[in-house]
């Protein structure tokens, strides 16, 4: 089900075979040339003609002055972990919601962003996603608190 949905998400027909009987079966869609396709993040191509995922733009929040900070993350995500082991080592107080553990936390998190990816940041209410932005941050605001 999993190789599915990713080959529906990357525009491939699926395997099915009810998809694969008769003559009016499309083709499978063969590797986009750079011409025809449009590069929507690491990994993915969509074909020129079908909209990519839509980016969410990272809004550039000033690190200077008291913020409120909430991260959403789950314990065993690698990137969480760089993500925390920097705000042990800077001392900041920042209110943990783990999406794993609590799923209301995830609901609440796909609801704010459209997106259940973690880490992230919520700084006065305004996401930061990527581990190395969030960790660069984080480093800017502890020197100015």
């Amino acid at each position: 089900m999993l190789r599915r949905i990713v080959k529906r998400l990357l525009g491939r027909p699926s395997r099915s075979p009810a998809r694969d009987a008769g003559p009016s079966q499309a083709a499978p869609a063969s590797p986009a040339s750079p011409a025809s396709s449009v590069h929507t993040g690491p990994g993915v191509v969509a074909p020129a003609n079908e909209p990519g995922p839509t980016p969410v733009a990272q809004p550039v929040h000033n690190p200077s002055g008291p913020h409120t900070l909430v991260l959403y993350k789950f314990d065993s995500c690698p990137y969480c972990r760089i993500v925390q082991r920097a705000l042990d080592q800077l001392a900041l107080n920042v209110e943990m919601r783990d999406t794993r553990t609590h799923p209301d936390h995830r609901r609440a998190l796909y609801e704010r962003t459209g997106r259940t990816q973690v880490p992230c940041l919520f700084i006065d209410g305004e996401p930061m996603f990527e581990s190395a932005d969030i960790v660069d941050w984080l480093q800017d605001y502890a020197l100015r608190v």
